[in-house]
C-alpha cells in the first residue's frame, strides 16, 4: 500500500478575531472585476447544468479567463445614455462535443454560455440592455484528449487535474460577514 503524500498542517498564528488588524478588500457589485468573474462563473454553471442534464457528469472545462473592456456613456443627473457597449470576453476550455454510440454530440456551448452572461446582466444591472449595451464573446477550446480523459472518467469519484486545488477555510470574521 502506498503511503500517503496529503499534509495537513496548521497555521500557527492567532486567529483573526483576535489579531489588532484584519484587511479586507471588496469590489462592489459594478466593480468590472466583480462583473467579469460573476459572467465566469455564470457561463461555468450553465455548462455544468447542460452537461450533468445530458450526460450525467461534470465534463471537463475551465472557463477561468475573462476580460471585460469598459463601454462609453454620457451621464447627467437622473439619466444617461449608452454609447459603446460593454465587451465581455470568456475565454478558456470546455468539451465542445462528446463521442457517444449513437454518434458525436455537439454541445450548444457559445448559445450556453452568451444566454448565461445575458441573463446575468439582465438580473444585475437594471438599466443595461444585454442585447443592446453589451457584446458578448468568447474563445473556447477542447482541453487536451488526456486531460479530458482523466477529469471525464465516469467510472470513478469526480476528479480534478493538476491545476485544480481548493482551499477551505470557516468561519467568516466579523469584518468579512460584514462586506460579503
Amino acid at each position: 500500500m502506498e503511503k500517503s503524500r496529503i499534509v495537513v498542517e496548521r497555521i500557527n498564528r492567532l486567529p483573526i478575531e483576535e489579531q489588532h488588524v484584519e484587511l479586507v478588500e471588496r469590489k462592489g457589485l459594478g466593480h468590472p472585476d466583480y462583473i467579469i468573474d460573476s459572467a465566469c462563473e455564470c457561463a461555468s454553471i450553465a455548462l455544468s447544468k447542460y452537461y450533468i442534464e445530458n450526460f450525467g457528469q461534470i465534463l471537463h472545462h475551465n472557463l477561468d479567463k475573462g476580460l471585460l473592456v469598459g463601454g462609453r456613456s454620457s451621464v447627467w443627473f437622473g439619466g444617461g445614455v449608452v454609447e459603446e457597449p460593454i465587451n465581455i470576453l470568456i475565454a478558456g476550455r470546455a468539451t465542445t462535443k462528446v463521442s457517444t454510440p449513437s454518434g458525436e454530440v455537439e454541445i450548444p456551448y457559445r448559445e450556453l454560455i452568451a444566454d448565461a452572461v445575458k441573463d446575468f446582466i439582465k438580473n444585475s444591472f437594471r438599466f443595461l440592455d444585454p442585447e443592446e449595451h453589451v457584446v458578448i464573446d468568447m474563445k473556447i477550446r477542447m482541453g487536451s484528449g488526456d486531460l479530458r480523459k482523466i477529469v471525464d472518467s465516469s467510472d470513478e469519484a469526480p476528479r480534478a487535474n493538476d491545476t485544480s486545488y481548493g482551499v477551505g477555510y470557516a468561519p467568516l470574521s466579523s469584518l468579512e460577514r460584514l462586506v460579503y
